[in-house]
């Protein structure tokens, strides 16, 4: 009963019994933790944040991607800084990424489809938003999207019939009063 072998199993047991209980107790721990510090009014980033440079950040990712050149959430993240810093052409090529590997994320898509916009390839980004709405004619981040494309386009009669459309989709969508009131304010400017 006590041969070495048992007893070899039997510490092989334990250790993996206390290993998977770590890890699930940390998992645990991390899903009731609560959500990031706010952000203060004065510098855009939580408090106690250390100050990095935009150069610094562009090197952190660059050598981050160097690692994992496929993480679709570290390329959104990537993406997602170059436009912030209003360099929309590449943010066009890393959101192309994420869109290459994962086909199906409509969010992504929309995100593609407004740096291409910002870019100036409008044409494009008319047609991937199009696209987006083909698959899901209720993305609300896409129709949202593409109100403030049409208010940049001065197509107010547009704009309005796709706030109409997001309201019947989801009356309690909270940037839905903002776009009505930019909507009345654009107008009053004709």
């Amino acid at each position: 009963m006590f041969s070495s072998r048992n007893i070899h199993f039997a510490v092989l047991g334990i250790i993996l019994g206390a290993t998977f209980g770590y890890i699930l107790a940390f998992y645990q721990v991390q899903a009731s933790m609560p959500a990031p510090a706010a952000r203060s009014a004065n510098s855009g980033v939580p408090n106690g944040h250390p100050n990095v440079t935009n150069e610094q950040l562009f090197s952190m990712f660059q050598e981050a991607l160097k690692k994992n050149p496929n993480d679709t959430q570290l390329l959104t993240k990537y993406a997602n800084f170059l436009f912030d810093v209003a360099k929309y052409s590449e943010a066009v090529a890393a959101f192309q990424k994420v869109v290459a590997l994962q086909p199906d994320n409509l969010d992504v898509r929309t995100d593609l489809g407004t740096a291409l916009w910002n870019a100036g390839e409008k044409d494009k980004a008319m047609a991937e938003y199009q696209s987006i709405l083909k698959a899901d004619p209720k993305h609300m981040s896409t129709l949202h999207n593409l109100v403030i494309v049409h208010f940049d386009e001065r197509d107010f009669a547009s704009a309005e019939r796709v706030i109409k459309q997001m309201a019947e989709i989801d009356p309690k969508y909270e940037g839905l009063e903002p776009l009505r009131k930019r909507l009345e304010e654009l107008k009053g400017s004709k």
